[in-house]
């Protein structure tokens, strides 16, 4: 997956994503754990940020008014360009306060831009140009991935950020999946 900013555009016709060219990291000692951090680094429970917070956390001047926080998720496909935005994680951390043993995190996000009807052709400069600047559709999935960091706030597997993208079918779905373990467990 690659992490990209994206200045937002406002104009008669719509809303137009430009390329900031500039990236952003989520794991590592970066956004997620400064926030972390500003939180009184809670373990045991739960935590929640917004774009707004990690936009803030990257720099000075950033807002969720202005950027928004992109991800390919395919970076190398040469059929498609699928991008998706960070809307909000949710993440509860495991340790004890003084060390952090892992962290599941569920990233809401929002479908940006998606194209897979390139025949296996799109070159990596084609794929820059049309990344430079386009307008968002009218019509926006909001998609639910899970991800987790291990205790040094690196993404598990070695790096790698393995994990299935769930639209609005699929989470009604594992909700009710995840209803039924609930009551069956407090049988």
């Amino acid at each position: 997956m690659a992490f990209m900013l994206f200045k937002k555009e406002r104009g008669d016709n719509g809303v137009c994503y430009s390329n900031a060219n500039q990236g952003y990291r989520l794991a590592g000692y970066n956004l997620l754990y400064g926030l972390w951090n500003k939180r009184n680094k809670p373990t045991e429970c739960g935590w929640s940020v917004t774009a707004d917070d990690l936009l803030k956390e990257h720099g000075e001047g950033f807002s969720s008014g202005d950027y928004a926080l992109v991800i390919d998720f395919d970076p190398n496909s040469r059929k498609r360009i699928g991008l998706v935005e960070i809307e909000a994680i949710h993440v509860y951390t495991y340790g004890d306060g003084s060390r952090v043993d892992w962290s599941p995190l569920m990233l809401e996000l929002r479908d940006v831009y998606y194209n897979d009807e390139f025949d296996g052709s799109l070159t990596p400069s084609q794929k820059q140009d049309i990344l430079v600047r386009f307008e968002l559709s009218a019509t926006r999935k909001k998609i639910i991935e899970f991800l987790y960091l291990q205790g040094g706030w690196n993404w598990g597997r070695n790096g790698s950020t393995n994990a299935a993208f769930i639209l609005e079918d699929a989470r009604r779905y594992f909700r009710d999946v995840f209803d039924k373990i609930d009551q069956d467990g407090s049988k």
